[in-house]
């Protein structure tokens, strides 16, 4: 049986490697949790304004971030960030570089929810096995600059 200090310590391990994979961990979320677009697509830009329409605003926090993500290399960034729609809910999917990382599912505000896949066998942590709801598309808000494939596929969720 593995003792409760351990898995505390994994956890704590595993959030800092997170925070530090994503480069993110100096912004609070600082918005209300704004719907952050209504089924429109494109690209987005470091304005937080979806490229082929201007009408998606991003909230505070994923703009910050965005702007960070554009100062790091293609390699220590996510490729891509999509929104889709979490239990009725505006949610931010992250796709992380490379290898072995969990894709990271954050909520309005910028709290993470699950990492719906990646990881070592690329299920992800198991805390979202359904994480966009039925019947919902998938809506890329921006890819990283440096990314090869400048229209990836939408993710499989």
């Amino acid at each position: 049986m593995t003792s409760p200090r351990r898995v505390t310590r994994f956890r704590i391990t595993a959030c800092f490697l997170l925070s530090a994979t994503l480069a993110a961990c100096t912004h609070a979320p600082a918005d209300s949790g704004a719907d952050a677009g209504s089924g429109n697509s494109g690209n987005t830009t470091s304005a937080g304004t979806t490229a082929s329409t201007g009408q998606v605003p991003l909230p505070d926090w994923l703009r910050a971030r965005i702007a960070d993500y554009e100062r790091l290399p293609a390699s220590g960034a996510p490729g891509s960030i999509w929104r889709i729609t979490h239990q009725g809910s505006p949610a931010f999917y992250l796709v992380s570089p490379c290898c072995d990382q969990f894709n990271p599912l954050l909520d309005a505000r910028g709290k993470e929810i699950c990492s719906p896949s990646g990881g070592f066998t690329g299920a992800g942590d198991g805390k979202c096995p359904k994480p966009m709801d039925a019947g919902t598309d998938a809506i890329r808000v921006w890819v990283h600059p440096g990314q090869a494939e400048q229209n990836p596929p939408p993710p499989e969720l």
